[in-house]
């Protein structure tokens, strides 16, 4: 089922037609949960939130999905159980009055902004070309060395390493500046 027949079957509030679907995404959203100093009652709690706020935004008229629905739900749920972690942090939990209707209207606008800024990165990302996506990976991701990544780069010297992942960063950032007045146009 796609998530476009998925968001009319929730808008005319068929729910029994798409809760197989929906729930099938449970298993990813308990694994983030129990990761994260969560049991599976959190999981189901968080889960049913999300699902709540999802079917509020669809029946918006100014929702639109930027992202799979899958991506979308898994981010809401992301998003609320690190709302729920703080507040757990912070002091005794007492439920949820700050949010009279699951997700005041601001937090909720600055979350998809977010969400949008991370898609667009990733984009950027994705445009670079393989020797850069590895060098960085490799920096960022497997906290190596510059020497180590000019050898296994087959780079003459540590220096040219670090000018090339400089070089990289920067095409990134232009990339990102590029997708970023693309979309507001």
């Amino acid at each position: 089922m796609k998530d476009s027949h998925i968001i009319d079957l929730l808008k005319s509030n068929r729910y029994a037609k798409v809760s197989e679907k929906l729930y099938g995404y449970f298993p990813v959203i308990k694994k983030l949960i129990l990761k994260n100093s969560g049991n599976r009652e959190d999981a189901e709690d968080i889960y049913q939130e999300a699902l709540i706020i999802l079917i509020k935004k669809i029946k918006d008229p100014s929702f639109e999905l930027r992202s799979s629905l899958n991506t979308y739900l898994y981010s809401i749920c992301r998003f609320l159980w690190s709302e729920r972690l703080k507040k757990k942090n912070k002091k005794p939990e007492t439920g949820f009055e700050k949010y009279r209707d699951g997700f005041q209207v601001n937090e909720l606008e600055t979350f998809q902004k977010n969400e949008s800024d991370i898609r667009l990165a990733e984009k950027a990302f994705q445009q670079l070309g393989e020797k850069c996506k590895q060098l960085l990976m490799l920096f960022y991701f497997k906290k190596m060395t510059m020497a180590n990544i000019a050898q296994k780069l087959n780079f003459n010297s540590e220096n040219v390493a670090k000018n090339q992942k400089y070089r990289c960063i920067e095409k990134a950032k232009e990339n990102l500046q590029i997708l970023k007045s693309s979309s507001h146009e």
